[in-house]
């Protein structure tokens, strides 16, 4: 599989230091005719400098897979939902013919799957775009080493004329390991955690829930809202048994107000998702009282960019539990009284990390509580101490919590990250995380809005089958880990007895990296190669992928689909009428023209 290949022509972009930076004219030189051989001679210097640029220094690319989404998109559809209006991105790529381009009319996509609400939206219509066009920088990798974290171009070991381009997730000499979704460096004596910076980090999550996008027509019959105002059904230092309040307050406009009291009052969420069954039922027709409620899920490792039919067999549908989350949003503060707090939580294990506000105290602590210990891990100077406007981001990733307010990140120290053994001995979900997240405040009149929810990459311990086939008992421990999301004892009983299926280890060579794709599910990558070429060796690396220059172009006029240039051709020869290859007008996309990190 192709996973990057150049662009028609070379990018060169402005010189990079050898030209004069001399701005004077030269007195002494005589008056200069133009001549044939001049212009013969520049235009070769200017070929010779682009030949240069594109050697040594950059060259451009296109995404033609999706084994890097959500960091960079291969061909694609985009629409809206018709349910709640959540932009809808699927990968395309599986079409057309990879060598051709031309449209496989037995591959076309019908049915996306909205990765908010889960509303099945039909799409075999909506405009397909290439991928994305990337600069890959070469002289990083000249004069050093390449760093982990990188999104990197290499020649595929197997077939070194074929460019692939993936995240550098292990370095030379290394062994790392794969278990519940994250990554490991083993040294024979002690497994360590491989921690993203924050930035890094902030910019890899994934999407789980935006409340911004609620289903109001599924709501209004009877599915239940996925955030809710509660209070725990038994007192205890960790509740996982909740009851709907009145405390908190829903507005149409998806915010969600409180007035002072002189206990904490919780919004929480349970992520109440629909299968095909139930949004047809539901949406049909209100849901009957009489019938067994809907339970909330685990949040899991599903991907909306893969989840489409056909030719999806559900094989990259959501399995694994992945506790490894972040919850965003605004908080307007009107007034404060005393004992004014905030509570932010995230449950990872049956475990809850609180991040606590004290307003009076005018500092912020992080607590790690179990259901018969508490334990404060750090504390500093708040950014929230009184009435006003904030935004928070507050996350549990790769076992350290993070905290931004107003998008500055709170420096906590060393005691935010988990590096105790308990933090490193790989939990596994309770009855607690079908509540993975809540909000609480006390003493104090405010609002929250902007509600987001987002997951790190779960990175699977996949490996192939017989022969570098479909590994079949992958396949249905899968299978039977999805149907079994609503229970969470049940879910952990299974992968317990089976977590091999899940895990990997490898021991990289002294010249070679480990390269793994942001789309896990659906990535040909490391994991996959033959064992004596699952490295990358220094020798084919190509350069570090820095910059989103072309995105594609947003098609207007038409009901927002333009015109079309060109239709697709069907692998039949035929055009096919209505599906446009091409369309215009269109403008830049400039939102993603973007450093890629």
């Amino acid at each position: 599989m192709t996973e990057s290949t150049p662009v028609s022509a070379p990018v060169a972009p402005a010189s990079s230091g050898n030209a004069s930076t001399s701005g004077k004219p030269d007195p002494v030189k005589p008056p200069h005719v133009d001549t044939g051989r001049d212009h013969f001679e520049s235009i070769l210097f200017a070929l010779v400098l682009a030949l240069l640029f594109r050697t040594f220094e950059a060259e451009a690319f296109v995404i033609p897979t999706g084994s890097m989404a959500p960091t960079l998109y291969g061909r694609h559809k985009e629409t809206a939902c018709a349910e709640c209006g959540h932009k809808i991105l699927i990968g395309a790529s599986d079409e057309v013919d990879r060598e051709t381009q031309l449209l496989n009319q037995g591959q076309r996509i019908g049915i996306a799957v909205c990765p908010n609400c889960r509303a099945h939206n039909a799409v075999e219509d909506a405009p397909a775009f290439n991928g994305d066009r990337i600069l890959v920088n070469k002289f990083p990798y000249e004069l050093g080493n390449a760093d982990r974290w990188d999104v990197f171009v290499f020649k595929w070991p197997e077939e070194p004329q074929t460019n692939y381009i993936k995240r550098l997730v292990g370095l030379p000499g290394e062994t790392l390991r794969v278990r519940q979704g994250n990554l490991y460096q083993w040294d024979q004596n002690t497994e360590t955690i491989l921690r993203k910076d924050p930035e890094k980090q902030r910019d890899l999550q994934i999407p789980v829930y935006d409340d911004r996008f609620a289903p109001t027509g599924l709501l209004a019959n009877g599915w239940p809202e996925r955030w809710a105002s509660v209070v725990p059904v038994f007192e205890e230092q960790l509740p996982d048994q909740w009851k709907e309040s009145e405390a908190w307050k829903r507005t149409e406009a998806r915010e969600y107000q409180l007035e002072a009291s002189d206990r904490l009052s919780w919004l929480r969420y349970r992520h109440f998702t629909p299968n095909s069954f139930e949004w047809e039922s539901v949406s049909k027709a209100p849901l009957e009282p009489s019938l067994t409620p809907p339970r909330p899920k685990l949040i899991s490792d599903y991907c909306g960019y893969n989840t489409y039919t056909p030719p999806n067999d559900n094989l990259f549908e959501a399995a694994f539990w992945t506790p490894d989350l972040t919850v965003s949003g605004s908080l307007h503060i009107e007034s404060i009284a005393a004992g004014a707090q905030l509570v932010l939580d995230l449950i990872d294990g049956g475990r809850g990390f609180q991040c606590r506000f004290d307003l009076a105290a005018n500092k912020v602590s992080l607590h790690r509580v179990t259901v018969d210990r508490e334990q404060e891990l750090a504390t500093t100077s708040s950014p929230i101490n009184g009435p006003g406007d904030y935004t928070f981001r507050y996350a549990n990733v790769d076992d350290r919590l993070v905290l931004w307010i107003n998008d500055r990140l709170v420096d906590f120290g060393a005691g935010a990250t988990l590096d105790e053994p308990h933090a490193l001995a790989a939990p596994l979900p309770t009855d607690h995380d079908l509540s993975p997240v809540g909000i609480a405040a006390q003493g104090m009149t405010a609002t929250l809005s902007h509600l987001l929810i987002e997951r790190d990459i779960y990175y699977r311990g996949d490996r192939p089958g017989l022969g570098g086939g479909r590994n079949f008992e992958q396949d249905n421990f899968r299978r039977e880990l999805g149907t079994l999301l609503e229970k969470p004892d049940d879910w952990s009983r299974l992968y317990q007895q089976q977590a091999d299926l899940d895990s990997r280890e490898f021991s990289i060579p002294e010249d070679g990296y480990l390269a793994f794709g942001d789309n896990s599910p659906r990535s040909s990558d490391s994991r996959y190669w033959a064992p004596e070429l699952q490295s990358v060796p220094r020798k084919l690396l190509i350069g570090k992928a820095f910059f989103i220059y072309w995105p594609h172009g947003v098609p207007f006029l038409n009901g927002g689909k333009g015109f079309s240039l060109v239709d697709h051709t069907s692998t039949t020869g035929e055009s096919v009428k209505g599906y446009p290859k091409y369309s215009a007008p269109f403008y830049p996309q400039v939102g993603r023209m973007k450093r890629i990190r």
